[in-house]
């Protein structure tokens, strides 16, 4: 891989941002796994690397802005893809506060127009859709509700989705 390669991989991302499309973790410094771990990415986080350099291993190595500003990422350029490069709306989508997540349950989820559990149905979400998740909350059962905009308005169990990424 020629070094145009790798920097045109690393700046793909708008502004050099990236969303984690697996779990991941942070290293202390740029030897990666021969290195302390001091964090842990998880599968939708959103990333902006800084520099990239090369591990002991010869895998390609990038050093965080944020999260964890001065910390290590193995970079997606070879091997197992670790992130995705953000898009300019889906970076603007970020900076708002949604948060991306995949249904889950086997029959889908229901949409309900309030977050109670009583209130009337808006839709059907389909196993494998992605959602916008806007809020979250609570209810006094303890049950997670989370407030979607996306693919309807509405609000969803928790349990029916996990977090995901963009691609």
């Amino acid at each position: 891989m020629t070094n145009q390669m790798q920097r045109e991989a690393f700046t793909r991302g708008f502004q050099n941002h990236w969303m984690m499309v697996e779990d991941g973790d942070i290293f202390e410094g740029a030897s990666g796994k021969h290195s302390t771990k001091i964090g842990e990415l998880k599968i939708g986080d959103v990333i902006e690397a800084d520099a990239e350099t090369f591990d002991p291993d010869n895998r390609i190595i990038w050093r965080l802005k944020s999260p964890k500003e001065g910390g290590w990422i193995y970079a997606p350029v070879r091997g197992p893809k670790t992130c995705t490069a953000l898009t300019e709306d889906t970076y603007k989508l970020v900076q708002q506060g949604v948060t991306f997540y995949k249904v889950t349950g086997k029959k889908g989820t229901i949409v309900r127009k309030d977050k109670e559990l009583d209130s009337e149905q808006v839709s059907i979400i389909p196993q494998n859709s992605l959602c916008h998740v806007i809020g979250e909350a609570t209810l006094d059962s303890g049950k997670a509700r989370f407030q979607i905009n996306q693919p309807v308005e509405g609000w969803i169990t928790q349990t029916q989705v996990k977090r995901w990424y963009i691609e």
